[in-house]
Protein backbone atom coordinates (compact mmCIF):
# COMPACT_ATOMS: atom_id res chain seq x y z
CA UNK A 1 0.00 0.00 0.00
CA UNK A 2 3.00 2.35 0.62
CA UNK A 3 3.71 2.09 -3.16
CA UNK A 4 -0.17 3.25 -4.09
CA UNK A 5 0.25 6.25 -2.30
CA UNK A 6 3.93 6.97 -3.55
CA UNK A 7 2.45 6.57 -6.83
CA UNK A 8 -0.81 8.68 -6.01
CA UNK A 9 1.67 11.19 -5.09
CA UNK A 10 3.63 11.07 -8.25
CA UNK A 11 0.10 11.95 -9.91
CA UNK A 12 -0.49 14.81 -7.68
CA UNK A 13 2.81 16.26 -8.64
CA UNK A 14 2.48 16.11 -12.19
CA UNK A 15 -1.05 17.75 -11.49
CA UNK A 16 0.66 20.67 -9.57
CA UNK A 17 3.04 20.82 -12.13
CA UNK A 18 0.74 21.29 -15.01
CA UNK A 19 -1.32 24.10 -13.36
CA UNK A 20 2.41 26.06 -13.04
CA UNK A 21 3.75 28.20 -15.55
CA UNK A 22 5.20 26.73 -18.77
CA UNK A 23 8.84 27.59 -17.72
CA UNK A 24 8.81 25.78 -14.56
CA UNK A 25 7.54 22.79 -16.71
CA UNK A 26 10.73 23.00 -19.01
CA UNK A 27 12.66 23.39 -16.32
CA UNK A 28 11.09 20.22 -14.70
CA UNK A 29 11.42 18.18 -17.52
CA UNK A 30 15.09 19.64 -18.79
CA UNK A 31 16.44 18.45 -15.42
CA UNK A 32 15.32 15.00 -15.39
CA UNK A 33 17.64 11.82 -16.05
CA UNK A 34 16.57 8.72 -17.25
CA UNK A 35 17.26 6.83 -14.49
CA UNK A 36 14.89 8.94 -12.39
CA UNK A 37 12.11 8.54 -15.03
CA UNK A 38 12.43 5.19 -15.78
CA UNK A 39 11.88 4.57 -11.20
CA UNK A 40 8.68 6.56 -11.82
CA UNK A 41 7.77 4.48 -14.96
CA UNK A 42 8.37 1.14 -12.65
CA UNK A 43 6.50 2.89 -9.32
CA UNK A 44 3.73 3.87 -11.60
CA UNK A 45 3.22 0.77 -13.16
CA UNK A 46 3.31 -1.47 -9.66
CA UNK A 47 1.38 1.32 -7.92
CA UNK A 48 -0.86 0.86 -11.33
CA UNK A 49 -2.02 -2.32 -10.45
CA UNK A 50 -2.54 -2.08 -6.58
CA UNK A 51 -4.94 1.09 -7.88
CA UNK A 52 -6.85 -1.44 -9.79
CA UNK A 53 -7.52 -3.56 -7.40
CA UNK A 54 -8.25 -1.38 -4.44
CA UNK A 55 -10.55 0.65 -6.72
CA UNK A 56 -12.65 -2.21 -7.45
CA UNK A 57 -13.03 -3.56 -3.62
CA UNK A 58 -13.81 -0.13 -2.97
CA UNK A 59 -16.13 0.95 -5.16
CA UNK A 60 -18.22 -2.38 -4.87
CA UNK A 61 -17.94 -2.06 -1.08
CA UNK A 62 -19.50 1.18 -1.11
CA UNK A 63 -22.09 0.25 -3.32
CA UNK A 64 -23.39 -3.08 -1.37
CA UNK A 65 -22.94 -1.20 2.05
CA UNK A 66 -26.01 1.25 0.04
CA UNK A 67 -27.96 -1.39 -1.39
CA UNK A 68 -27.46 -2.67 2.36
CA UNK A 69 -29.21 -0.05 3.96
CA UNK A 70 -31.72 0.78 1.02
CA UNK A 71 -32.96 -3.42 2.14
CA UNK A 72 -32.72 -3.00 5.64
CA UNK A 73 -35.01 0.01 5.45
CA UNK A 74 -37.36 -2.22 3.08
CA UNK A 75 -37.36 -5.20 5.37
CA UNK A 76 -36.81 -3.18 8.64
CA UNK A 77 -40.96 -4.27 10.19
CA UNK A 78 -41.78 -7.37 7.48
CA UNK A 79 -39.94 -9.75 6.05
CA UNK A 80 -42.51 -10.42 2.91
CA UNK A 81 -40.98 -10.42 -0.51
CA UNK A 82 -43.56 -8.66 -2.85
CA UNK A 83 -42.74 -7.71 -6.07
CA UNK A 84 -42.65 -3.70 -5.58
CA UNK A 85 -39.84 -4.50 -2.69
CA UNK A 86 -37.94 -6.16 -5.82
CA UNK A 87 -38.14 -3.12 -8.22
CA UNK A 88 -36.98 -0.90 -5.63
CA UNK A 89 -33.98 -2.74 -4.93
CA UNK A 90 -32.86 -3.14 -8.61
CA UNK A 91 -33.42 0.26 -9.72
CA UNK A 92 -31.82 1.80 -6.32
CA UNK A 93 -28.49 -1.09 -7.02
CA UNK A 94 -28.72 0.15 -11.09
CA UNK A 95 -28.72 3.93 -9.54
CA UNK A 96 -26.29 3.80 -7.25
CA UNK A 97 -24.13 1.70 -9.91
CA UNK A 98 -24.64 5.02 -12.32
CA UNK A 99 -23.96 7.26 -9.40
CA UNK A 100 -20.68 6.00 -8.49
CA UNK A 101 -19.43 5.23 -11.86
CA UNK A 102 -20.24 9.19 -12.65
CA UNK A 103 -18.37 10.02 -9.72
CA UNK A 104 -15.17 7.75 -10.66
CA UNK A 105 -15.96 9.30 -14.31
CA UNK A 106 -14.93 13.00 -12.61
CA UNK A 107 -11.91 11.39 -10.38
CA UNK A 108 -10.78 9.69 -13.43
CA UNK A 109 -8.96 13.20 -14.62
CA UNK A 110 -7.00 13.74 -11.30
CA UNK A 111 -6.05 10.20 -10.17
CA UNK A 112 -7.99 7.90 -12.00
CA UNK A 113 -7.21 5.62 -15.22
CA UNK A 114 -7.00 7.98 -17.77
CA UNK A 115 -4.50 10.23 -15.36
CA UNK A 116 -2.64 7.06 -14.80
CA UNK A 117 -2.33 6.36 -18.64
CA UNK A 118 -1.18 10.30 -19.01
CA UNK A 119 1.25 9.73 -16.71
CA UNK A 120 2.84 6.39 -18.14
CA UNK A 121 2.55 8.07 -22.03
CA UNK A 122 4.54 11.21 -21.14
CA UNK A 123 7.51 9.22 -19.27
CA UNK A 124 7.80 6.79 -22.52
CA UNK A 125 10.45 6.72 -24.68
CA UNK A 126 10.04 7.78 -28.44
CA UNK A 127 7.96 4.82 -30.06
CA UNK A 128 5.91 4.81 -33.19
CA UNK A 129 2.74 3.73 -31.52
CA UNK A 130 3.45 6.95 -28.98
CA UNK A 131 4.53 9.85 -30.89
CA UNK A 132 3.26 10.05 -34.55
CA UNK A 133 5.33 11.41 -37.63
CA UNK A 134 3.39 14.77 -37.60
CA UNK A 135 4.38 15.52 -33.85
CA UNK A 136 7.82 14.47 -34.16
CA UNK A 137 8.24 16.29 -37.96
CA UNK A 138 6.64 19.40 -35.95
CA UNK A 139 9.31 18.95 -33.16
CA UNK A 140 11.95 19.19 -35.61
CA UNK A 141 11.00 21.88 -37.49
CA UNK A 142 10.32 24.16 -34.21
CA UNK A 143 13.98 22.98 -33.01
CA UNK A 144 15.34 23.65 -36.62
CA UNK A 145 13.65 27.05 -36.16
CA UNK A 146 13.83 28.60 -32.73
CA UNK A 147 17.26 28.24 -31.17
CA UNK A 148 14.87 28.01 -27.61
CA UNK A 149 13.84 24.75 -28.61
CA UNK A 150 17.19 23.27 -30.23
CA UNK A 151 19.25 24.51 -26.81
CA UNK A 152 16.45 22.57 -24.94
CA UNK A 153 16.79 19.79 -26.98
CA UNK A 154 20.56 19.28 -26.68
CA UNK A 155 20.01 19.94 -22.77
CA UNK A 156 17.90 16.67 -22.52
CA UNK A 157 19.67 15.35 -24.93
CA UNK A 158 23.22 15.33 -23.25
CA UNK A 159 21.21 14.09 -19.59
CA UNK A 160 19.12 11.57 -21.49
CA UNK A 161 16.74 10.00 -24.18
CA UNK A 162 14.09 12.20 -25.36
CA UNK A 163 10.35 11.23 -24.58
CA UNK A 164 6.90 11.30 -24.94
CA UNK A 165 6.49 14.77 -22.56
CA UNK A 166 9.77 16.66 -24.40
CA UNK A 167 7.97 16.43 -27.57
CA UNK A 168 5.02 18.03 -26.52
CA UNK A 169 7.50 20.75 -24.57
CA UNK A 170 9.31 21.52 -28.11
CA UNK A 171 6.29 21.59 -29.86
CA UNK A 172 4.75 24.39 -27.30
CA UNK A 173 8.05 26.41 -26.77
CA UNK A 174 7.65 26.54 -30.45
CA UNK A 175 3.65 27.11 -30.77
CA UNK A 176 4.51 30.34 -28.22
CA UNK A 177 7.29 31.48 -30.36
CA UNK A 178 5.23 31.24 -33.21
CA UNK A 179 2.36 33.52 -31.34
CA UNK A 180 5.06 35.62 -30.38
CA UNK A 181 6.04 36.39 -34.41
CA UNK A 182 2.28 36.52 -35.20
CA UNK A 183 1.20 39.44 -32.69
CA UNK A 184 4.30 41.70 -33.16
CA UNK A 185 3.89 41.22 -37.29
CA UNK A 186 0.15 41.91 -36.17
CA UNK A 187 1.26 45.19 -34.51
CA UNK A 188 3.36 46.50 -37.12
CA UNK A 189 0.74 46.08 -40.03
CA UNK A 190 -0.73 48.99 -41.11
CA UNK A 191 -2.52 47.65 -43.95
CA UNK A 192 -0.46 49.47 -46.96
CA UNK A 193 0.52 47.25 -49.59
CA UNK A 194 3.95 45.38 -49.10
CA UNK A 195 6.25 46.17 -51.57
CA UNK A 196 8.09 43.66 -54.09
CA UNK A 197 11.38 43.78 -55.41
CA UNK A 198 11.21 43.68 -59.46
CA UNK A 199 13.56 41.23 -60.62
CA UNK A 200 15.90 42.65 -63.47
Amino acid sequence: MITLFRGLGLLLQDNALHRQPFEDQVAHWRGKSDEQIDAEVKLLGVAKKQWVVSSIIGWQAISLVLLGVITHQLWQHDYHVTFSRIVIVLTSWVSILFVMWYIADLFDHSAGFERWLRAFNSRARLTPDADTVECVADALEMARRYPEVLRYKKDVTARRDLRHEDIAIMREMGRLQQYTELVRDLDRFDGAPRLVASSA
